[in-house]
């Protein structure tokens, strides 16, 4: 008997605990299936089961998955009555007191997957779970729509077949306000056919009915239908309900809105499979008559109104129109034209379709196209369509008339003013490909065009005849796109920072297609200037190339550069010589713009301010990379200067490299920097300035300069003399100009004469006997001695130090004499009074004169 009890102890705590372990492992999994679910809430109150239904008084379920999407269900009074005979299908009858779901859906949904259509199987087998009947009291829905969120209240009833899904009846009837709307779906079988009729009552009375057949084939399925409403009195508030699901403002309707009728047919051979991703799996015909004398709400298009007679055929998804009449209206939502400019959008947009005379040939269908669209920019289309309705299918327009006119068009970083399109195009389109071509008096008009780089244009004119455009089609994609032809741009006047303000031109070829947009022709303005360019965009990484040259330019027959620059310098005169130059610009997507251009001048004369130039011969090449530019001067020879002496020739080979935001602030370097001047030569070392610096050193080397000739520039009358300098100068160079800090000259051994033999001179030596002795030392002085200080400030003060030693063979016996003589000169009065005489041209006097006054 012990040993009994024992047992039966432990088989009784053993199940305990396996109750226990099973309890708790539920628990568990139930718990990690709430969370998979997304379940935060699960509530039944007053379940009751019995062999024959189950009950319960309420049922509470708040769904969360994700912290923007919640589904709450609440159920009042659930009863299920169960098949007799401990069967748990089918379901008998499903009784709901009332039904409260609240749905608010995931922002974002594109990792759900495409939505395709259940097969007829599939239905079979989730209609077996379905209770043969069913009835919610009170249903009530409150779900997301376009004003945000919507309401919906009524009662849901449906019946099954008692041991097969057909036949069944769906009746849902919604009620707003004192109104009422019932829906009624009934499904059966007769024969082979499957039948679904629905009819549709507003208040009571019948409204619209749609009758569907469809007949099973082996791998298709044949849909025939028809649909037919033939009046609508409660369509004022019909739309008043719609619009609060939809984006639609309900318009003031006409009194008699009854007269609004749909009538459709037809028979289509569809794959159930494919459906609704592939619509090429559509064969078939659709009829369709409508009359909708008030505007209609469609959903994503907007307010509809007008009347349409169509008929169509369908092969291989490709919907072939054999009739068609019609003249609608539509008010388009905000969303459908949201990628076009505020001021391009059409506030309404009338189709009138009507058929022609047919002229053509058999199977073909000849209309008159006519379309309007009203708004800040009216645009106008009138054409001639004729359609192929039979293989090959092809649409051909003839000589169709686009108007379009905008008062002002304003985006981002551009601004429009009095734009008016008139395009001509003749072109045809198949399956395969497309030809587009614009005729004679294609062309756009510009009042105005400004841009946010300070450019700004009047009376621009672009002529579009001749552009022609082909594309080709595959599987309804484009597969290859060209648009290629001559076109022409003018512009009455251009402004622009850098330019002169003049009117500009451009002809040449426009070549683009899916990679790449290229223009390639001369660029031309009224100065004269003629620049061939070819510009280059690639659009997969949104580059842009432009090559620019300018041809050899001859300037005796004037300076076109000096008419379009806005930054020629003022006081640069060129009118001889000849000229050339080729440019590169790459713009890359992003980055910095990278440059290179070359610049190659021979022969250039002119005038530089004070100066006359003649004999500049250039060879210059920059380069523009990473904000940097460098620019090489592998050749620069002056021939001669004459800013009222004449020196040269003037030679310099160098380069200058400088950051682009910091130009001038850059680093000079030089291989050769020489000038003749006055039969001798001025030069530096091959060497290197920082301009960043505040102060450059430059040291400088005099070798071989006549006297006679720097006597004969120098304007001191009766002044003459032998001999050959030499020196050493330290320039200096500051924000103040070039300065001589020292500097040294002195005449080469054996040395030279001095003749000072000036009347006013002898008179000042008679008059004054201190300087009797100077003078006539002076009027024939052989020197061996001749040396110089030399001083310049950044102002223009020279100061020299003389020193000279010798002597006169006339005067005592030819003993040496000693002479120091400190001289001061103004070198740019200096040079002013030079250039007033007859050693410069005409225009410097006159230049001279004006500084003057």
């Amino acid at each position: 008997m012990t040993k009994r009890r024992t047992i039966l102890v432990w088989a009784v705590a053993g199940l305990t605990l396996l109750i226990l372990g099973f309890g708790f492992y539920a628990g568990f999994r139930w718990q990690q299936l709430k969370r998979d679910l997304g379940i935060v809430t699960l509530e039944v109150s007053g379940p009751r089961l019995t062999l024959s239904h189950l009950a319960v008084r309420q049922i509470v379920l708040v769904r969360q998955p994700s912290a923007d999407e919640r589904l709450a269900v609440f159920l009042d009074d659930l009863r299920l009555d169960f098949a007799d005979g401990w069967q748990l299908l089918p379901l008998q009858s499903l009784r709901i007191k009332r039904l409260d779901a609240q749905w608010q859906p995931p922002s974002s949904n594109d990792d759900n997957p495409p939505f395709s259509l259940p097969d007829f199987n599939q239905l079979v087998d989730w209609s077996a779970w379905l209770p043969r009947q069913a009835q919610i009291d009170l249903l009530d829905l409150t779900v997301p729509c376009a004003s945000g969120t919507c309401q919906a209240q009524g009662q849901l009833l449906w019946r099954l077949g008692e041991h097969a899904p057909l036949p069944a009846t769906l009746d849902l009837q919604l009620d707003h306000q004192t109104h009422h709307l019932a829906l009624e779906l009934q499904a059966y079988e007769q024969d082979s056919d499957t039948h679904l009729d629905l009819d549709l009552q507003l208040d009571g009375k019948q409204r619209l009915s749609m009758q569907n057949q469809l007949s099973a084939n082996s791998d298709s399925t044949l849909w025939r239908g028809t649909l037919a409403m033939n009046e609508l009195p409660e369509a004022p508030w019909l739309l008043d309900w719609l619009s609060e699901w939809v984006a639609y403002s309900p318009p003031a309707l006409p009194a008699l809105p009854e007269q609004m009728r749909i009538g459709a047919g037809w028979a289509l051979q569809i794959d159930t499979q494919a459906l609704p991703q592939d619509w090429k799996a559509l064969n078939g015909e659709l009829r369709l008559s409508a009359n909708l004398p008030a505007p209609w709400p469609v959903v994503g298009l907007g307010q509809l109104q007008g009347q349409v007679d169509l008929s169509v055929r369908a092969d291989d998804g490709l919907w072939i129109p054999t009739e068609l009449n019609g003249d609608l209206t539509l008010q388009p939502v905000a969303d459908l034209f949201a990628g076009l400019p505020d001021q391009l959008r059409p506030r309404a947009v009338s189709l009138k379709i009507v058929p022609a005379q047919n002229d053509e040939a058999p199977q073909t269908l000849p209309l008159s196209v006519q379309l309007a669209a009203s708004g800040p920019s009216p645009v106008t289309l009138d054409t001639h369509l004729v359609l192929q309705t039979a293989a090959p299918y092809t649409a051909a327009f003839d000589r169709p008339q686009v108007k379009l006119r905008s008062p002002a068009i304003t985006g981002a970083d551009f601004s429009l003013k009095g734009l008016e399109a008139d395009l001509r195009l003749r072109g045809r389109v198949s399956r395969q490909d497309a030809t587009v071509r614009l005729e004679k008096g294609s062309r756009l008009r510009l009042n105005s065009l400004t841009a946010a780089s300070d450019l700004a244009a009047s009376t621009l004119m672009v002529e579009l005849a001749g552009l022609g455009a082909e594309a080709s089609f595959s599987d309804g994609q484009i597969q290859s796109l060209a648009v290629t032809g001559k076109t022409a741009v003018t512009a009455g006047e251009v402004k622009q920072p850098a330019l002169r303000p003049q009117g500009w031109r451009w002809s040449g070829t426009l070549n683009a297609d899916q990679s790449q947009i290229s223009l390639d022709g001369p660029l031309s303005n009224d100065a004269g200037i003629s620049l061939p360019l070819k510009l280059t965009h690639n659009r997969a990484d949104s580059a842009t190339r432009l090559n620019v040259s300018l041809p050899e330019l001859f300037l005796r027959a004037g300076n076109p550069l000096a008419a379009t620059l806005a930054d020629w310098p003022p006081l640069l005169e060129l009118n001889n010589g000849r000229m050339q130059a080729q440019a590169q610009l790459n713009l890359p997507g992003s980055g910095a713009l990278a440059a290179t251009a070359k610049l190659s001048a021979k022969g250039l004369g002119g005038i530089y301010d004070r100066t006359e130039l003649s004999g500049l011969d250039a060879e210059l090449s920059a380069v523009l990379r990473r904000n940097q530019l460098r620019l090489e001067v592998s050749e620069l020879t002056l021939r001669e200067a004459n800013p009222g002496f004449t020196f040269g020739p003037l030679r310099f080979a160098g380069e200058y490299a400088a950051p682009l935001d910091t130009l001038a602030q850059g680093r000079l370097a030089w291989s050769t920097a020489e000038v003749r001047l006055l039969g001798g030569r001025l030069w530096l070392e091959p060497g290197a300035a920082d301009l960043a610096a505040g102060t450059q050193q430059l040291h400088a080397h005099l070798r071989g300069l006549q006297l006679p000739l720097l006597l004969e520039a120098y304007p001191a009358e009766g002044l003459t003399g032998t001999g050959v300098i030499d020196g050493e100068l330290q320039l200096q160079r500051s924000e103040a100009g070039i300065s001589i800090e020292q500097g040294s000259l002195q005449a080469r051994e054996p040395g030279g004469a001095l003749q000072f033999r000036s009347p006013k001179i002898q008179a000042l030596g008679q008059a004054n006997p201190a300087m009797r002795l100077v003078t006539e030392a002076l009027d024939d002085f052989h020197y061996d001695l001749l040396a110089s200080d030399v001083h310049y400030t950044a102002d223009g003060k020279l100061d020299l130090g003389l020193k000279l030693h010798g002597r006169n063979p006339a005067l005592e016996g030819g003993r040496p004499i000693n002479f120091s003589i400190n001289l001061e000169e103004d070198i740019p009065a200096l040079l002013t009074s030079l250039q007033l005489s007859d050693r410069v041209s005409e225009t410097i006097q006159r230049r001279v004169q004006e500084r003057l006054r």
